[in-house]
């Protein structure tokens, strides 16, 4: 790798949740909850997704209704969106922290999801497969 990044974080592979498989996963923080959780690193997914269950800790409610929805593997999922930050747990250097938006619906029954939009565009970061290696910076 050429470029310096300001954080090295473990990739994580085919990690096994109570939510399913996750092919590539990373360690973060969201908001003020302690310790850390792994999310579901998807390119491709839209937006941040948040559980249901992490809304309490975080003094939100999940909506019932409303008129942002959001089409997933799992069906369309009504829910709305909140920004928190998400913090990159590092194995090496500084912690990343990006203020990420989530799309969070009470009905979402799969696990926490880093996505595109309101985050990954934010920052800069290379996945390095070999050597199970996530490098990341905000922007």
């Amino acid at each position: 790798m050429n470029r310096p990044y300001a954080s090295r974080c473990r990739l994580l592979t085919d990690i096994e949740l109570p939510t399913g498989k996750l092919p590539v996963a990373v360690r973060c923080r969201v908001g003020d909850i302690p310790g850390e959780d792994v999310a579901l690193l998807d390119t491709a997914s839209t937006w941040c997704v948040l559980p249901p269950n992490f809304a309490p800790d975080l003094e939100y409610e999940p909506p019932v209704e409303s008129a942002m929805r959001l089409d997933t593997r799992f069906g369309l999922m009504v829910g709305e969106l909140i920004r928190l930050p998400v913090t990159f747990v590092p194995d090496e250097g500084e912690p990343t922290t990006v203020e990420a938006t989530w799309f969070l619906s009470a009905d979402w029954p799969g696990p926490l999801v880093i996505g595109w939009k309101g985050c990954l565009e934010r920052m800069r970061f290379a996945c390095e497969p070999d050597i199970d290696a996530f490098h990341c910076e905000p922007l």
